[in-house]
């Protein structure tokens, strides 16, 4: 951020012009550029959200606009007001807005050393022009349509956001005052999941209920705004549904409400959510269910405060008549988190203990790990700093067999939490997931716990970091010969970017020059090792060929549906499997083979075996993918 304000007075001294005056007033048009003198007092708006937006539909809320401004400077002893500006044209985020120019010290009487107290609000629905401090202070704003999110239907959406602080004035002729702006509302997010056996959710419908729609505009002063609460707004809206990383359907819902405080859970707020539960083949009736859900543990702390995220996991995993899903340990339906979600004005989110720890999210995957990559997506509150121990990493080679490193956090994904602030009475930070990856083309398994200093507080979390291209392995239930290689190998795509050579699909008859994006290749326990004469025949082998496997945590793989390779495929194998690393050197051992367009593959020169072979390929389903990806590192 200090890159920032350096840039922005370099710009001013390279725009400068002549000296100008003190401005009566403050517009819209007081930008920098516009005129500015070498003397300038102005104020740069921001807003540092402290998660990173990594969908579309989050950008597209308009949680950043600023469609005004007020902004005000006071004396510190007297109050009295110096600075009154209003801005009312849409401002543009970290773009410096001119308060004054010219000898704006003495016209303003500000005093070079002094303190003075800043107040600035955005996307207020009155007007603040004039106001005395103390009025500022219990200033406060209703918002009866708080919980809605931005919508086409509701364009003109806007959030209220506020910032107070002190600003030194010093000798310089040109000043910016940085001004961190926080929301006065607290964001609510939930997601919907469901493990029910044989069932998935088609539909969610939700509401709100028990939300606040009154604030003060300014934080550090909720208890003078009088709440008003609306127990049933009666309004439903659809859940936006998406896919998580295992291809699995999730419903989410973002909504809003000002801070608020409760004491029993019949008056928490909660997302009601109509959830309709379809059988896989549509022979049974639709189960619809309507859910209570809390959006905050019921056994912690019973309030929400500005400038916060509450996040709420809920998979369902039961079909029962319980229609409140509220803190149950043993079931486990729901997951709560709390972030910070702008930095700037502090607000103090208690545990329910003196000792407390939120980690959000716990488990993540790292794909592509090529280069030089680190992630900082886990975020950390913590009564106390954190540090990282226990930290294991895991890798499996070609035999199957595990290895691993303990302790040692300079070994390929390795981890440091990092602390960005103090939060009320608190902290909170991040972990940065370090860059690394395994000399062979597989998955890194990295385990460690986040835990609080000077306290019993601790988090697993775990991390998978792939290649964009990997291997993974499962051992053949066939009959064991001891000549041949009884595991299965897995070819894998953790992007689906396709190379110069070849397009990452599944193959067609329209396109060979193909590599799917994940399949396993057959053992040589059960492939053919006499040489085949014609496609046909080789084809015919593939249509009728069956193997079972058994992953590591002893799943039973049934594969069938087994085809040829692409000769792009069949390069693959054969460059993974030089090295003997992820893929043993000897599992293709054939001169050539026979392939998906009906012609045969490049000889290998150093083949043991002359003529033309065949090894089938099956195309791998998001079920036998999970299924083989977890190695049980828990």
């Amino acid at each position: 951020m200090k890159k920032l304000y350096i840039d922005i007075r370099f710009a001013k001294c390279i725009l400068a012009l002549t000296a100008g005056w003190l401005m009566a007033g403050c517009s819209a048009e007081d930008e920098l550029g516009n005129g500015s003198a070498t003397q300038q007092l102005s104020m740069t708006p921001m807003v540092n959200d402290l998660q990173t937006t990594r969908v579309k539909e989050e950008e597209n809320l308009h949680e950043k606009t600023l469609s005004s401004l007020d902004f005000k400077m006071f004396e510190p002893t007297s109050s009295e007001r110096r600075i009154d500006c209003q801005f009312d044209a849409p401002v543009e985020e970290n773009k410096a807005k001119e308060l004054a120019s010219g000898n704006w010290k003495e016209s303003l009487n500000l005093q070079q050393g002094q303190s003075y107290a800043f107040y600035a609000a955005a996307n207020t629905k009155q007007s603040l022009q004039g106001k005395r401090l103390d009025e500022l202070k219990n200033a406060t704003q209703k918002d009866d349509d708080i919980w809605m999110p931005y919508s086409t239907d509701n364009s003109k959406k806007l959030f209220l956001m506020s910032s107070h602080g002190s600003y030194k004035i010093t000798e310089k002729a040109e000043q910016d005052i940085p001004v961190e702006l926080v929301r006065a509302a607290a964001k609510i997010k939930l997601n919907i999941s469901s493990t029910v056996k044989d069932y998935h959710i088609s539909d969610v419908q939700w509401k709100l209920i028990n939300y606040n729609t009154n604030t003060t505009i300014f934080a550090g002063a909720d208890q003078t705004a009088t709440p008003s609460i609306i127990p049933d707004n009666n309004t439903w809206s659809p859940a936006a549904s998406a896919e998580d990383e295992k291809g699995n359907k999730v419903f989410t819902v973002t909504t809003y409400s000002y801070s608020t405080q409760w004491k029993t859970q019949g008056t928490m707020p909660q997302i009601v959510a109509k959830v309709n539960f379809k059988y896989k083949d549509n022979s049974k009736p639709d189960i619809p269910k309507e859910l209570k859900i809390p959006v905050r543990d019921p056994q912690g702390d019973k309030r929400l405060d500005r400038n916060y995220i509450y996040t709420v996991n809920a998979v369902i995993k039961y079909l029962d008549t319980k229609t409140d899903i509220d803190y149950d340990d043993d079931l486990g339906y729901l997951k709560w988190q709390i972030t910070k979600w702008t930095q700037g004005e502090e607000t103090k989110v208690k545990g329910d203990k003196a000792d407390y720890l939120i980690v959000y999210p716990t488990t993540i995957s790292m794909k592509g790990m090529d280069g030089n990559k680190t992630d900082e997506s886990i975020r950390w509150m913590a009564s106390a700093e954190c540090n990282i121990q226990e930290y294991v990493y895991y890798s499996f080679d070609s035999n199957g067999t595990i290895h691993k490193n303990e302790n040692n956090i300079n070994q390929p994904g390795g981890a440091e939490s990092q602390r960005n602030t103090t939060t009320g009475d608190g902290y909170c930070g991040y972990i940065k997931i370090s860059d690394g990856y395994p000399a062979h083309n597989t998955v890194v398994y990295c385990t460690f716990n986040l835990c609080v200093n000077g306290s019993d507080k601790k988090q697993k979390i775990i991390v998978k970091k792939y290649p964009s291209i990997y291997s993974l392995n499962v051992e053949s239930t066939g009959t064991l010969n001891q000549w041949q290689n009884k595991r299965l190998y897995t070819i894998q795509h953790s992007v689906t970017k396709s190379s110069n050579t070849y397009s990452v699909a599944k193959p067609s008859d329209k396109n060979d020059n193909t590599v799917s994006p994940a399949f396993i290749i057959a053992s040589t326990i059960n492939s053919r090792l006499q040489s085949i004469g014609s496609n046909d025949e080789a084809k015919k082998y593939c249509e009728q060929y069956k193997e079972k496997a058994k992953t590591r945590k002893g799943e039973d793989l049934d594969l069938s549906g087994w085809r040829l390779p692409t000769k792009e495929e069949v390069k693959k194998i054969i460059s993974l499997q030089s090295g003997n690393n992820a893929i043993p050197n000897d599992l293709l051992q054939g001169e050539s083979y026979w392939t998906f367009d009906g012609d045969k593959s490049e000889k290998q020169s150093n083949a043991y075996y002359k003529g033309a072979y065949v090894r089938c390929v099956h195309d791998l389903t998001p079920d036998e993918i999970e299924k083989i990806e977890d190695q049980g590192i828990e």
